[in-house]
């Protein structure tokens, strides 16, 4: 009888990888099974043969009609599942995957049933045990998972704070070997026993005795998840040695081997897995990224140090810790920082140090960043931060040929990426875009599409010392699993331009007030979605006619007159968009002085921001009329005692601004804001709307900042201790230097100290003596 030879491996383990590879050349499986959904296996076979695969890449399973049920099978270089599909590609061995089909596993209840250990059958009792912390995690709506999320195969460890230690041990097995040696990290004792130990095939007969153990020892509860993969991958076992294979190979995570014997639990697994209901499933290959495979990315099965495991296995054990010193003293003089050779020896050598002293027989990446903080860093570890992300973590994006099945939304997009030139990128870059260029300006369309589309590939930035429409900045950084939200947005169109057509005009039936539409509109003309505008607009007439609160006015105004203003840039009509505004505008201007009264506080500071807003953005309209009526309607808030007295101050300074208000008037209003019969709350909250944003006023206008002393001054010890935390808020804005400069007018009684002792010292008749070559000089 065919006995299989069992491979447990670590998943992303380079010592694994190098092993497994030793192994299979030695025993020339004629098949191999393999630990992955067997729905997926057609996908695997499509990309074995494929040379201009480059890795990191994942296999994505995805149910079509939900696609919040999917999941991520990362294959890295360094990965045992990589060196399976190579081998049986260079020998031309038979691959079968052998886990639970996604289309089974996706249609399995939320809630996973925990079963105790003491209702399994006796003969069970070492071979069914696994712990299970996140067995349901690829159901997660777009949780990084695979089938390598087992709990101790991943060493799966989790934060402890409440936890207790058979808690722990349950969700990290691994953890409890750790202990027993001597270590308090079950991913570093795995590491320093096992992945550094590259090429050695006894080390599975090794690894098999000690899982073996350790189920038996622990005795740990299981989910109907696990139950069910490991019955399926048993059944999977025996239907290929019934099929004749003399030499099969079974290559899974390391704590399910010891169950996976063919005699074990026939009638049970029969039973287990009859009846089970199934979910359509699609599988495609997407680019990986370093970070997403790292174990802080929160992906299960992952590993604490991806670029370092990659130079551990594609490097030799005896020059993998100089060759990981001399790139970070190389990443280092990059940036202008000191870090020469002799830098990087003295690193190898304290490396090699610290691993002596702890009885290892080669540093790990722990000595080597220890290592590297003492001397590249000087001691401090914010200096090799660029360090972690290159050469810890590793900033590595895969490609996937173009020619594999894709959906039209998927290859659209990739059209779309060449033509603009942007190429995904898991390093994060800023973009500068200047929409005067035909290039800039597509690349500009194409990010607000998937923005508009739930992909947000680039964030955009307020642009730093540069004004005007013509400029945007933009943060780009692609993720993986932004491959499953063009999955979703497929069902809107075949390209990106319909696929953000559908989806706005989704939106705007959806949108419940004036401001969305308003929002949405502007977004949609960033992104260039002319047949979706007609539709817009059409909403947004509906809604203002019968929007009759002037507060949805206000928010809905600013994003239509952004529409106007970025037309031109654009190159898009916006003279429905026009139409909208021009009717707008006289009902906000009706409107608003009504509702700036009977306003609490609170109430009031929350339409601030709106009516600021609203009043740039009429300014930017240069319609001379359309202004006229907005300043009558401010002055109307200012001078109505029953406007609340932030919005009355507000009104009073934003028309002071536009030089509608004479300082003579400014003043008048000034002082009537402060007259004795005035509340107090109402005078304070007068002056932090007045005031708000900038104490250049004061500064600038003697009258004014007299007035406002005269009124502190006059006010009585108990009055003024009660509104000193309200007039703080007035002046919280103010930058330092116009506070300093405050307080020097309020010491010297409303002159500055210098022009107070120039004007004492002043000379008049030597000051006209330089007036005539003054006048020669200037050209008068």
């Amino acid at each position: 009888m065919t006995i299989p030879r069992l491979f447990g491996i670590r998943h992303h383990g380079p010592g694994s990888a190098a092993s497994l590879r030793q192994a299979l050349d030695e025993f020339r499986p004629d098949i191999v099974l393999l630990e992955c959904p067997a729905d997926g296996e057609a996908a695997v076979q499509t990309i074995i043969q494929r040379p201009d695969l480059r890795m990191p890449v994942a296999l994505l399973l995805y149910n079509p009609k939900q696609y919040q049920q999917a999941s991520f099978l990362p294959f890295a270089a360094f990965s045992p599942e990589t060196q399976v599909l190579r081998y049986c590609h260079e020998h031309g061995a038979h691959l079968r995957c052998m886990d639970l089909p996604a289309a089974l596993r996706f249609a399995l209840p939320d809630a996973v049933e925990q079963v105790p250990a003491e209702a399994l059958p006796p003969n069970a009792t070492s071979a069914e045990r696994e712990p299970t912390g996140t067995e349901n995690q690829q159901q997660a709506p777009l949780a990084a998972a695979g089938p390598e999320d087992e709990s101790a195969a991943s060493m799966e460890q989790e934060p402890a704070t409440e936890a207790t230690e058979a808690t722990i041990v349950r969700r990290d097995p691994i953890s409890y070997l750790a202990e027993l040696d001597g270590y308090s990290d079950g991913e570093r004792w795995w590491e320093l026993r096992f992945e550094h130990s590259a090429g050695h095939a006894d080390t599975f007969a090794v690894v098999l005795n000690m899982m073996t153990a350790l189920r038996e020892e622990l005795a740990l509860p299981e989910s109907r998840e696990t139950l069910l993969r490991e019955a399926f991958m048993r059944e999977t076992l025996r239907n290929t040695l019934k099929q004749g294979y003399q030499r099969v190979a079974v290559v899974c995570g390391a704590w399910h081997a010891p169950v996976l014997h063919p005699d074990l639990l026939k009638k049970e697994d029969k039973a287990l897995l009859k009846g089970l209901k199934k979910v359509p499933i699609e599988a495609t290959w997407i680019p990986w990224t370093y970070e997403r495979l790292s174990y802080s990315s929160g992906y299960g099965a992952g590993v604490l140090s991806p670029a370092w495991y990659e130079l551990l296995f594609t490097e030799p054990h005896t020059e993998v810790v100089t060759h990981w010193m001399v790139r970070a003293a190389r990443l280092l003089r990059g940036q202008d920082l000191d870090a020469s050779s002799a830098h990087a020896i003295e690193g190898v050598r304290l490396a090699e140090t610290l691993a002596a002293v702890r009885g290892r027989e080669l540093p790990g990446i722990e000595e080597l960043q220890e290592a590297a903080v003492a001397i590249l860093g000087g001691g401090y570890e914010e200096a090799l931060s660029l360090v972690h992300r290159e050469l810890v973590i590793g900033v590595c994006m895969g490609e996937v040929p173009a020619e594999l099945p894709a959906t039209p939304l998927q290859q659209d997009l990739t059209q779309q990426q060449r033509l603009t030139r942007l190429k995904p990128e898991a390093a994060a870059r800023t973009l500068d875009l200047d929409l005067r260029k035909e290039l800039d300006l597509s690349r500009s369309h194409l990010l607000h599409r998937l923005r508009l589309l739930d992909v947000p590939w680039g964030q955009p930035r307020r642009a730093q010392g540069k004004a005007g429409t013509f400029h945007e900045l933009w943060d780009l950084q692609w993720q993986p699993d932004y491959a499953l939200h063009v999955l979703d947005a497929g069902r809107w169109g075949n390209t990106i331009l319909d696929a953000a057509v559908g989806r706005a005009r989704q939106r705007a039936t959806e949108a419940p007030d004036l401001e969305t539409v308003s929002k949405l509109l502007e977004e949609a003309l960033q992104a260039d979605l002319g047949p979706a505008i007609s539709t817009l607009v059409a909403r947004l007439e509906t809604l203002s006619a019968g929007t009759r609160d002037v507060t949805h006015l206000l928010a809905a105004l600013p994003p239509l007159v952004n529409v106007l203003r970025y037309g031109n840039v654009r190159r898009t009509e916006t003279a429905q968009v026009a139409q909208v505004v021009h009717h707008l505008v006289p009902r906000l201007c009706i409107g608003l002085p009504q509702a700036c009264t009977g306003l609490d506080y609170d109430a009031a500071r929350q339409l601030l921001p709106r009516i600021e807003g609203t009043h740039q953005a009429i300014r930017l309209l240069q319609n001379t009329a359309q202004e006229a009526d907005w300043y009558a309607a401010l002055a109307v808030v200012l001078r109505n005692p029953a406007s609340s007295g932030l919005l009355a101050g507000a009104a009073g300074r934003l028309l002071f601004d536009a030089q509608q208000l004479s300082s003579e008037d400014a003043g008048t209003a000034l002082g009537l804001a402060l007259a004795p019969a005035q509340p107090t709350a109402y005078a304070t909250a007068w002056i932090e709307g007045f005031l708000s944003g900038s104490g250049q006023l004061l500064l600038h206008h003697r009258p004014l900042f007299a007035l406002l002393d005269q009124w502190l001054g006059e006010l009585n010890e108990d009055t003024f201790r009660e509104i000193v935390p309200l007039l703080r808020r007035a002046f919280t804005d103010f930058s330092t230097p116009e506070r300093r400069q405050l307080l020097e007018l309020a010491v010297q009684g409303g002159q500055p100290a210098a022009v107070l002792a120039v004007a004492e010292d002043f000379d008049l008749e030597r000051g006209q003596r330089v007036l005539p070559m003054l006048r020669e000089l200037l050209g008068f």
